[in-house]
């Protein structure tokens, strides 16, 4: 059985406040509390707490939803932001013209990497492309065949097959290795696919939201119910009504 105190501390009055804030009745956070809902009324008197964690937490959503009724009774704009993806197309034509990678796949391949030599594993202040096949075999400036490193291990590995020329360097690394499989899997895998492109804006639409006319009497009944309601209360003055009574009177 919950009691009064435990409600009473920091963490659970912060909890109320956001049962509150997110529009629970009264109902709901008693039970969320595990008491009755007339245990939660009697609370609510007895603790001062209590009683302004609930208070505070339905006052902003009382004022959230008062604003944005307003701002459907008067309307407004929105800016509505069209997003489209752009494939880098623009190649840095290399080794004869022949290059067939971009500055983005590029660029993604050594972050991929963490901005390290995948073989050695070293910090890159200036990486090179090594081929994982190499050209003078049959290789292509594509991405699922370029990979970042450094200039040491570049020079090293020359032409030679990248795999046994690997497992003879004392900093090999099957984890690295896997790293490398990973990502030419993962390249092969978006060959086909735009998934690199960059999203750009390419439009902007202002759309306008006109005043809706039931918020406005909704807003207005509620605001100003003796001039708004459906049915007016219609004041008599007596005095006037006795003075009219006798003037009829005396014509007679």
């Amino acid at each position: 059985m919950a009691k009064i105190e435990e409600w009473e501390e920091g963490e659970k009055l912060f909890l109320l406040e956001s049962w509150a804030r997110s529009g629970l009745t009264d109902e709901q956070i008693a039970k969320n509390m595990g008491v009755t809902v007339r245990t939660l009324y009697n609370w609510k008197k007895k603790s001062l707490p209590i009683f302004q964690s609930l208070k505070k937490g339905k006052e902003v959503v009382d004022y959230e939803v008062e604003n944005a009724l307003l701002k459907r009774a008067l309307g407004y704009t929105t800016k509505e932001i069209i997003r489209e993806r752009i494939v880098d197309t623009g190649q840095k034509k290399r080794h004869g013209g022949e290059s067939e990678l971009t500055e983005k796949e590029w660029d993604f391949a050594i972050r991929y990497f963490n901005g390290c030599c995948c073989y050695c594993g070293k910090l890159l202040s200036t990486p090179t492309k090594d081929h994982i096949k190499p050209l003078s075999k049959g290789g292509r400036m594509v991405r699922e065949n370029i990979l970042p490193c450094c200039l040491e291990c570049n020079s090293s590995k020359k032409d030679l097959d990248m795999l046994s020329w690997y497992k003879r360097q004392d900093f090999y690394s099957e984890h690295r290795l896997q790293r490398i499989h990973d990502y030419i899997d993962f390249v092969l895998l978006l060959k086909n696919k735009d998934d690199l492109g960059e999203l750009v804006t390419t439009k902007e639409v202002i759309r306008e939201v006109l005043p809706d006319v039931t918020a406005q009497i909704f807003w207005l009944k509620n605001r100003k119910p003796d001039q708004w309601r459906d049915k007016q209360e219609q004041k008599v003055d007596l005095t006037e009504a006795v003075r009219i009574i006798d003037s009829v009177g005396d014509s007679d």
